[in-house]
């Protein structure tokens, strides 16, 4: 619906989308000038951003490097905003029982599965570098949604984007569409993510490279690929079944939810609720809920892992979360080199670019 009035508005929206962009120009060529005081880690750093917003897999790929990171002894600090915590004070360094309305349901994730990464939560991310890296002292720090966020000097740039940024979303700013920056900001990027199926990257290979082989930097495939179910109130991984049931959840895009559940389990949801993008459950959200299963005789009510984590102590233990992993198959290289994985290509070496 949002694409159909941008498109209707086009011929006004494009000029303050032009607008926009330049301006976001403006603002990156100040900070690369040194206009703007700049935090300088002593570690090295990595963005995980997109160009666009929403949906792109942040999250979750910064998930994947905190493990990899605990895999090789490293110890690491996540930077992020918090969108939608409400801390008591900043910084605020994220436990895993944090509540989840001081913490923000994404940064209480990761430290939930990550408790030896440092998780803070402050809209200042100059002011949470310095404590961090004062009181924890890090290996290596990760500024979370960081790709518009310059006041943080990093070593290297991931990008993510999703397949409409390829398409009806390329170099689409703000409002005429959900890019947060012209095209011209993928330069500072060093490497760029596509979060897609494997089938999917490979039938729009000639479209990324066609859009990205001008800046000459790897492009990866990844997706998160679903292994089974698990309880809320439980740990061990259960097969999907063959059960009816119910999926709701509140996230970006869940149009593809939809899409990768109904692979997932083999059928089509008997319902599918959808709530707004960082939805703070309730009680009577749990209720509707409960009814629409009753009413669609569903013999499973199921979630995504960032509306779990929003349900604790509101009876949900016998929903089921989806238990998804991330997983890298395939890679565009513009250098020659050899075609690798992601977590093929990666090595600590790399941390250390610049």
């Amino acid at each position: 619906m949002l694409i159909e009035i941008q498109n209707i508005l086009s011929p006004i929206l494009t000029p303050l989308s032009k607008g926009y962009g330049a301006i976001m120009k403006i603002r990156a060529d100040r900070y690369s000038e040194g206009s703007y005081e700049l935090f300088q880690p002593q570690c090295p750093c990595i963005s995980v951003g997109n160009i666009g917003s929403g949906g792109s897999g942040k999250t979750p790929l910064t998930g994947w490097l905190l493990r990899w990171a605990e895999g090789h002894g490293l110890r690491v600090a996540v930077l992020t905003r918090g969108y939608g915590a409400k801390p008591p004070e900043h910084p605020y360094p994220v436990l895993k029982n944090s509540p989840v309305a001081e913490a923000g349901d994404e940064p209480l994730m990761l430290a939930a599965a990550n408790p030896e990464a440092m998780v803070v939560v402050d809209p200042v991310r100059k002011r949470s570098g310095r404590w961090v890296s004062a009181e924890f002292k890090p290996d290596f720090i990760i500024l979370d949604d960081g790709f518009q966020h310059m006041a943080v000097q990093r070593d290297l740039d991931f990008v993510l984007m999703t397949p409409d940024d390829f398409t009806s979303g390329w170099n689409k700013v703000i409002p005429r569409g959900t890019w947060r920056e012209s095209v011209q900001a993928l330069h500072r990027a060093d490497v760029f993510f596509v979060k897609s199926s494997p089938d999917d990257f490979n039938s729009m290979r000639y479209l990324v490279s066609e859009k990205l082989s001008g800046f000459g930097k790897p492009v990866f495939q990844f997706n998160l690929e679903a292994k089974g179910l698990k309880l809320l109130g439980g740990n061990d991984r259960i097969e999907f079944g063959n059960d009816s049931f119910l999926l709701f959840s509140g996230i970006g895009k869940p149009e593809l939810l939809l899409k990768d559940a109904t692979k997932y389990l083999g059928r089509a949801p008997a319902e599918c609720m959808v709530f707004k993008d960082h939805h703070a459950y309730s009680w009577k959200d749990v209720e509707l809920i409960r009814r629409k299963a009753v009413t669609v005789a569903a013999k499973k009510i199921i979630c995504t892992p960032k509306d779990a984590i929003k349900l604790t102590n509101l009876g949900c233990e016998d929903f089921y979360v989806i238990d998804l992993e991330v997983e890298f198959k395939e890679s565009i290289f513009f250098d020659g080199t050899e075609e690798l994985s992601f977590n093929e290509w990666w090595t600590e070496k790399k941390l250390h670019k610049k």
